[in-house]
């Protein structure tokens, strides 16, 4: 009798059973011709059905290129299951972006780099979002402020044309006070504002 050994990983168990019938299942008709007939039931199988089933499978080549596909399948799956949040990708990269992704990693794993670089990326634009938000803010902020002075300005102005009118109000008060006094008088003042007007 063959001994047939199994993944270490591989005890089995209720998800482990029914993982094993979900592959099988679509190979029955493969299954029928390697176990002549034997009435394997698939849907209902134990552990000791599952280790006779293997044993039988390694009899022939075909058997045993099923067994081991399967075996590769369950140990793919149970690395998938353990990734934690992982995902397998398989992509092309240039040979110069390779060995410039190798430069960048130095000793640290490609995969850990290639993370790093994105995360680093993604901050980057996620920090260029909040700089651009920053810099509108501010534009807002510079044109209030600039339309402050600009009023601010006015208003000035408008002081100053006010200090004028004011400035005309009492020169004409002064003159025509000056038409009231007597010559001697007007004479005198002429020459007050004369040496005021010099200094």
């Amino acid at each position: 009798m063959i001994t047939v050994e199994t993944p270490a990983s591989f005890e089995w168990n209720e998800s482990n059973s029914q993982w094993v019938k979900n592959y099988l299942i679509p190979k029955t008709p493969l299954l029928l011709s390697l176990t002549q007939g034997l009435g394997i039931d698939i849907n209902n199988m134990s552990e000791t059905q599952f280790k006779q089933l293997c044993q039988l499978l390694e009899t022939t080549a075909e058997g045993r290129e099923l067994r081991n596909k399967m075996f590769k399948a369950w140990r793919s799956k149970k690395s998938r299951d353990s990734d934690d949040g992982k995902k397998l990708y398989t992509f092309n990269l240039s040979i110069k972006a390779g060995d410039q992704l190798k430069k960048v990693a130095k000793n640290k794993a490609l995969n850990k780099t290639l993370e790093s670089l994105i995360f680093a990326a993604k901050e980057s634009a996620r920090d260029e979002n909040k700089m651009q938000q920053k810099i509108d803010s501010l534009s807002v902020e510079n044109d209030r402020l600039k339309q402050q002075l600009s009023e601010t300005q006015n208003q000035a102005s408008n002081g100053s044309d006010i200090n004028n009118l004011e400035s005309l109000i009492k020169n004409d008060l002064q003159v025509a006070e000056l038409a009231k006094l007597e010559k001697s008088q007007l004479i005198k003042q002429i020459l007050l504002l004369k040496r005021k007007l010099n200094k």
